[in-house]
């Protein structure tokens, strides 16, 4: 900039202004294509994480079809696929967020330091999730069911529809979704009605002491054995089980398939009491004889 010889000092004041007011110019001037410049650079890293996103989920989905496949037509039971599925799921999706972070310039190694420090924190705060998670596992190794199985626990009963990494997932006889936690299902007791291709059904029946015992039993045996899915080849008899208070306890015991235990209890408790009563013989019920005697 060209200064006169002979400039007062006040146009020298005012000439020192002015390359201020250009030096603050052309520091804005740089700030803002700094902030132009990074907020391109940075929308160009949105993009390609969204990119690499979708073309990551892309792979994950392709990849756990495969693994389906191959376990599909292994011989690993269908709970552990299930399980191995949910599994992989998890640990693909956790890449690919650390893949994304990496790629938005976040140092991926203060994960593991984050992980490393708060590890007894999260244990504590999610023991019920580690509990259950191993109690997945011990499900999946020792199989005390399988999917489809009938199974009651805690009160709960029903079909075993998916066993997933934290929770085993029931549908009851009136198609209630339940789910039970697995640390619960490995630590309680647990009855498993499909464990085997049989049930015995057991309907008790009480006749009168009146009544003739004999043809009871007869009438009840020709009941039992009309059944059309009764398994023949098994013990299947009546018994007198018990000698009540008010009837002598019948109990037809007949082994049919598993899946027709409830239509085989249904049509025995009918035809029982329908045949029972044709031939004349009394199902009582219990109630209170009061007998007074009249003192002189």
């Amino acid at each position: 900039m060209f200064i006169p010889a002979n400039a007062t000092e006040k146009e020298l004041e005012s000439l020192q202004q002015s390359v201020e007011v250009i030096k603050d110019t052309d520091k804005m001037g740089k700030f803002v294509s700094d902030m132009i410049d990074k907020g391109i650079a940075f929308g160009l890293k949105l993009v390609a994480v969204f990119i690499i996103f979708i073309i990551g989920r892309f792979i994950i989905k392709k990849f756990l079809k495969i693994v389906d496949r191959a376990l599909q037509k292994s011989s690993i039971d269908e709970g552990v696929s299930k399980f191995l599925h949910s599994t992989l799921n998890i640990i693909c999706y956790i890449v690919l967020v650390v893949i994304l972070c990496s790629k938005l310039g976040i140092d991926t190694t203060s994960f593991a330091a984050i992980l490393a420090s708060g590890g007894l924190a999260i244990g504590l705060a999610f023991e019920g999730s580690l509990s259950n998670f191993a109690g997945g596992i011990l499900i999946l190794i020792m199989k005390p069911f399988r999917i489809g199985d009938y199974i009651e626990s805690g009160g709960v009963s029903g079909v075993v529809e998916k066993i997933d990494i934290f929770y085993t997932s029931l549908i009851t006889v009136d198609n209630k979704a339940v789910k039970l936690p697995n640390g619960t299902l490995s630590n309680s007791v647990l009855t498993n009605y499909s464990m085997y291709g049989k049930r015995r059904v057991d309907v008790q029946v009480g006749v009168h002491y009146d009544d003739d015992l004999k043809k009871a039993k007869k009438i009840l045996n020709e009941v039992m054995n009309s059944y059309k899915k009764i398994m023949s080849e098994e013990e299947n008899i009546v018994v007198v089980k018990e000698l009540g208070e008010s009837c002598v306890n019948l109990e037809i015991r007949m082994w049919v398939a598993t899946a027709d235990y409830w239509d085989a209890k249904f049509y025995l408790n009918e035809n029982a009491k329908e045949k029972l009563e044709e031939a004349g013989i009394t199902i009582p019920y219990n109630q209170l004889d009061v007998h007074l005697i009249e003192h002189k």
